[in-house]
């Protein structure tokens, strides 16, 4: 058995995680590391509460969501990959609503999406509440958890039904985030493991070359004003006693391959090596490390940087040389319009593609980094990776 660990944010992983579970079940052992210091928006009101209302530190459960239904193995897994991204728009306080309500009221609302011709018709009958095998299932097998309540006095809306659902679990399983974990696995039959990096508060900061300092992931990665380019990444005052989970040492020793999987440099990656213990795990490691890099800079963050400075970064952090190199060879051909909307995404903010120099190309080979090149880019996006294209190229090494 072939055992395989990736490290990354949520998003970008379970893109990957999605093309893993079509094709890597006969000699594969998947296990995914999450980053936790995701800090934006609806995640951070969440947390904010937990620690205003509960005197709690309630670990970001959005990156978790994402990669826990993407390796579901239920019957009901576009059901739930549905529903764990459903937001509310009811302004109530949280506290109104059982975990059986808060199931209902999404129901409803789909059911009425699906009378309006905006839902997949196979997933009419895990809408309707009518024949909703689910309730059944939940109500017999997990008994009382359908009447957990959330006691915090803030308003639902724009919250994501998941991210609600793992928080109330989390506070009623004796604020054990393990056990809500474990419950999710299990719930979702999860085909393989989802491991949060830390359970520890682990918010982050920039070192600009100016010496100027940025706070906050979200700031870091898609408000903040630079003065500079990003010198270094540290945890917070509030976060240095940020140790790894206690199974990612143990998953990281014992992997025969490491994805880096790509999205932002430093909130999304380098942002797991800095806690405590998993730089020492990755240099204990005898595994295969495969650094699949994005096909495009993002204005500030990474601008200027060469794929070679964004190897250099990973490796430094790291504490070891990567041993494969994944990345785009194909710049698509845009129409202006494309071009505009290209620009403006949140992961390119005006900058453009990158590609690997003849010169990178050279050195990366003395330093014996095999580097892959090929077409990577996905047909219906403007530089993400198509989650099948990439999926072949990790069975191919991993095959060798």
């Amino acid at each position: 058995m072939i055992k395989l660990t990736t490290i990354g944010w949520g998003n970008g992983q379970s893109n990957l995680l999605d093309a893993f579970y079509e094709n890597f079940w006969d000699n594969v052992e998947i296990t995914s590391v999450v980053s936790m210091s995701d800090d934006g928006r609806t995640t951070w009101e969440l947390m904010w509460a937990f620690r205003d209302e509960l005197w709690l530190h309630l670990p970001p459960p959005g990156d978790l969501r994402r990669c826990l239904f993407s390796l579901s193995g239920s019957q009901y897994r576009d059901y739930f990959k549905l529903v764990f991204e459903y937001i509310f728009l009811n302004e109530e306080s949280i506290q109104n609503f059982t975990i059986f309500d808060l199931f209902r009221q999404v129901n409803k609302e789909l059911l009425f999406f699906w009378r309006a011709g905006e839902l997949k018709n196979e997933l009419k009958k895990f809408v309707e509440l009518e024949q909703w095998d689910l309730y059944t299932l939940l109500k017999n097998e997990y008994g009382n958890i359908l009447e957990y309540k959330l006691p915090l006095t803030r308003g639902l809306k724009w919250h994501k039904f998941g991210n609600i659902l793992m928080a109330s679990l989390y506070f009623n399983f004796d604020k054990s985030y393990d056990k809500m974990i474990t419950f999710m696995h299990e719930l979702l039959e999860v085909r393989g493991k989802v491991i949060p990096v830390t359970t520890k508060k682990a918010r982050i900061r920039a070192i600009l070359w100016n010496g100027d300092i940025i706070e906050s992931q979200d700031r870091i990665s898609n408000v903040a004003e630079y003065s500079a380019w990003i010198a270094d990444l540290e945890l917070s005052d509030c976060s240095t006693n940020a140790s790894h989970h206690s199974a990612v040492h143990e998953t990281i020793i014992h992997s025969d391959y490491i994805i880096v999987w790509p999205w932002d440099l430093f909130t999304s990656i380098i942002s797991n090596f800095i806690i405590w213990g998993v730089k020492e795990s990755l240099q204990e490691s005898n595994a295969k490390i495969i650094y699949i890099w994005n096909s495009t800079n993002k204005w500030w963050e990474t601008m200027g940087l060469t794929q070679l400075d964004f190897i250099n970064k990973i490796e430094r952090f790291l504490g070891k040389r990567i041993d494969y190199f994944v990345l785009n060879d194909k710049k698509p051909i845009l129409s202006e319009e494309e071009k505009v909307a290209f620009k403006n995404d949140i992961s390119v903010k005006g900058w453009d593609f990158l590609f690997l120099s003849p010169w990178e190309k050279t050195e990366l080979v003395r330093r014996k980094v095999k580097v892959i090149e090929a077409d990577l880019l996905d047909n219906h996006s403007f530089y993400k990776h198509n989650k099948q294209k990439i999926s072949k190229i990790i069975l191919n090494i991993i095959n060798k």
